[in-house]
């Protein structure tokens, strides 16, 4: 398992310029559309940066990576198969920064928030969001905790476990989101596990984990537990 964080606001011209150049056709079609010129300036260096670590890892040039989507919406890399071994890969970007995690025979997901986008809302609207998102137990256990930055504190993180799991199995945003369960606190990250989930969703389990993240930031990874 490998994981790598990119600040995409500090990419010289120069850089950017040769990750636009390890683009696909359907990428750089894609990168034109986007309205404002710093949505696609971190397009086009997260997937100029994404080429390069599976291609690294496959040991293929960037541009010769191809990806493909799955039945749930997942993008895979045609090449991942070498020597019976299956390579997973996922990405998140939030606020100028990227995360990636590139693992071989585990699936994976990982997610990346910036928490001045959550407190920017207002406190009615973050309640409402955590109703979408957290299960039965989980929003009352919320509601209760002392006070808001506590609360804010304790949404993000399992913002972003939910968000890395559902990122893992394909899932939507908000698909299913309050029927995972994880550990709702607002200590110190450390790793937990899922309490409940979908089992036709995930039947082997799913490990999560609170990442390192750039100051201001969030981030989860959640990994398939080997089959047993």
């Amino acid at each position: 398992m490998r994981i790598w964080t990119s600040h995409l606001d500090q990419l010289s011209n120069a850089r950017l310029a040769e990750l636009e150049s390890l683009l696909d056709e359907t990428e750089r079609t894609r990168a034109a559309r986007f309205h404002f010129a710093r949505d696609r300036r971190h397009y086009v260096a997260a997937r100029g940066l994404l080429r390069e670590r599976i291609g690294c890892a496959l040991d293929v040039s960037p541009t010769s990576v191809q990806f493909s989507i799955g039945p749930r919406g997942k993008p895979s890399a045609a090449q991942t198969n070498r020597e019976d071994r299956s390579l997973r890969f996922n990405l998140s970007h939030s606020a100028g920064w990227a995360i990636f995690a590139v693992s071989w025979d585990h699936e994976v997901g990982i997610d990346l928030e910036s928490r001045a986008r959550l407190t920017a809302n207002s406190d009615e609207h973050l309640s409402g969001l955590a109703a979408r998102v957290l299960s039965a137990r989980e929003l009352s256990l919320w509601r209760a905790l002392p006070d808001d930055a506590a609360r804010h504190s304790a949404f993000i993180r399992a913002w972003t476990r939910k968000e890395a799991y559902a990122k893992a199995t394909g899932a939507g945003v908000f698909d299913g989101l309050r029927e995972i369960e994880v550990i709702l606190d607002a200590a110190a990250p450390e790793p937990s596990l899922i309490i409940t989930q979908p089992c036709d969703r995930a039947p082997n389990g799913w490990t999560l984990h609170d990442l390192d993240a750039p100051d201001g930031f969030a981030a989860a990874l959640a990994v398939a537990r080997p089959r047993g």
